[in-house]
């Protein structure tokens, strides 16, 4: 069994480390921070955990109820360190004197089960923006803005609303317009896979993409290069 699982680490993206013994739980938390753009990896046990706490994370969520030890043990250990990452804690526990009894022990945020992860996701955001760790820079190119902390593209005053993956493309481009993206790049990039499977969820993505940008007229700025791949562009004379 692989103990720590991590992302692609091909993007320039948050880091997050998920402390969670039960593999369904994880796999959940896991799936869906990758699919709203983070690098994330996973640790089942807090011996495991405990090996990477040195690592630049920025951000841990963690669970209370390991199988080796107690989350308040590595929550203790993080404290006596002089730098770092905000902790979210996923417990069981609904008292009010648990609650405060976590935050007297360091936690930033907790979040008790069953949980949606819609709420984990905003709590996440609400804590690295917070966090003087990492600073969610805003992408600019022409009149177009790209927040991440919202996931909003914004053309002049137009705000486009886009999906995880359709954020993921953009901000890729966005990084270095007029540069050309190969197919191998947003594969490895975007859906972390070195091999690019039998179908055109490629093109599927970048026709939504395509369609969005259309209604703030900036659909030919996406340019497709014939067998090798997209950039993002201002066309000449437009």
């Amino acid at each position: 069994m692989v103990e720590l699982v991590g992302g692609s680490g091909a993007m320039e993206v948050p880091r997050v480390l998920i402390v969670e013994d039960s593999p369904d739980v994880s796999r959940f938390v896991s799936r869906g921070l990758k699919e709203e753009g983070f690098q994330v990896a996973e640790a089942q046990s807090g011996e495991v955990a405990l090996r990477h706490m040195d690592s630049d994370w920025d951000l841990i969520i963690l669970d209370l109820m390991l199988p080796d030890m107690s989350g308040e043990t590595l929550l203790e250990y993080l404290m006596q360190k002089n730098s770092r990452p905000p902790v979210l804690v996923l417990t069981a526990k609904s008292r009010l004197e648990d609650k405060i009894s976590l935050f007297q022990r360091g936690c930033d945020d907790y979040l008790t089960k069953p949980f949606a992860f819609e709420e984990l996701l905003g709590r996440v955001r609400a804590l690295l923006r917070r966090s003087p760790r990492i600073h969610l820079e805003s992408y600019q190119y022409e009149d177009m803005t790209l927040d991440p902390s919202t996931h909003q593209l914004k053309v002049s005053e137009r705000t486009v609303h886009l999906t995880p993956k359709e954020f993921a493309i953009i901000r890729l481009l966005m990084r270095e317009p007029g540069r050309v993206v190969n197919r191998k790049e947003l594969l490895h990039g975007i859906w972390g896979l070195k091999h690019e499977p039998r179908t055109n969820f490629i093109e599927v993505h970048l026709a939504n993409l395509r369609k969005k940008l259309a209604l703030a007229s900036r659909d030919s700025w996406l340019q497709t290069i014939r067998t090798t791949g997209i950039c993002l562009s201002r066309p000449n004379g437009h």
